[in-house]
């Protein structure tokens, strides 16, 4: 099972605030020099765990509860039942559902789950104390939890995740492939945020290390391409899930693929 959590459409700006987006009401012409995006993480179901990825920014609904809580609840599940959460990098559209509450006084948005970041990312992130990227009171919150394990380079976590630094959005930002009962995701991050960016090539000014981050994506694609994975895009709501080809003259194809849900 692979289910989109989405959060809905934002803007963000040079500061890092996201100011939720309603197309049939809201004009980006009205929104300067502000990028459009969307917020998806993933739950993703294998033989043994139940797994949140970059679980988003903690949005809240009208009705005060956290969306992805509903979204999960929507899924067959609950917060309780997350065993892993996997964390691609730490800025705070991909950290913000980490935990609710306020500082000092966090609680673990899935309290019985294992959390992993890469620890050289998170040594990263906390000397930014003045980046608005991040919001540094979860992260403290985050190392201090004895629910965290810190991660060092590539490897696997266990037979069905494993976890590679890719650089590029951020020093040691991180990918993962995970094995479903039905399929291989690949998830990109931050790096390989959109399907778009693999159809049209450039180096993005929000990265890093541009130039590593595209390099990176072409790296992906084939790779995906040739392994027949599933890619999981935290950056797109109308298709945050596709499998990609190649087509004859080398450009990348991709082929919208539906999520799956828990009686599948």
């Amino acid at each position: 099972m692979i289910t989109p959590l989405s959060e809905g459409t934002f803007t963000v700006d040079d500061s890092k605030k996201f100011i939720p987006f309603d197309p049939s009401k809201d004009h980006l012409k009205d929104r300067p020099s502000s990028l459009l995006v969307d917020i998806v993480p993933f739950l993703i179901r294998t033989n043994n765990d139940l797994i949140v990825i970059d679980p988003g920014l903690g949005m809240q609904s009208a009705g005060g509860d956290f969306m992805i809580l509903e979204n999960i609840q929507r899924a067959g599940y609950a917060a309780e039942d997350v065993s892993i959460v996997l964390l691609s990098h730490l800025h705070k559209d991909h950290t913000g559902g980490i935990c609710y509450g306020n500082d000092p006084a966090f609680n673990l948005m899935f309290p019985k789950a294992t959390y992993y970041c890469q620890q050289q990312e998170l040594d990263y992130a906390l000397s930014r104390k003045d980046s608005p990227s991040f919001v540094q009171a979860k992260l403290r919150f985050l190392k201090d939890t004895p629910q965290l394990r810190l991660l060092q380079g590539n490897g696997q976590i266990n037979k069905e995740i494993a976890f590679e630094i890719s650089g590029g959005h951020t020093p040691f930002h991180q990918v993962f492939t995970i094995m479903t009962s039905t399929a291989t995701c690949f998830f990109g991050g931050d790096v390989l945020p959109q399907p778009k960016q693999l159809q049209i090539r450039f180096n993005a000014k929000y990265d890093y290390d541009g130039k590593a981050a595209a390099g990176k994506r072409i790296e992906y694609g084939n790779r995906a391409a040739k392994e027949d994975y599933t890619c999981l895009f935290f950056h797109s709501g109308k298709m945050p899930m596709a499998k990609v080809k190649t087509g004859g003259d080398g450009k990348f194809l991709l082929e919208k693929i539906p999520a799956e849900f828990p009686d599948s």
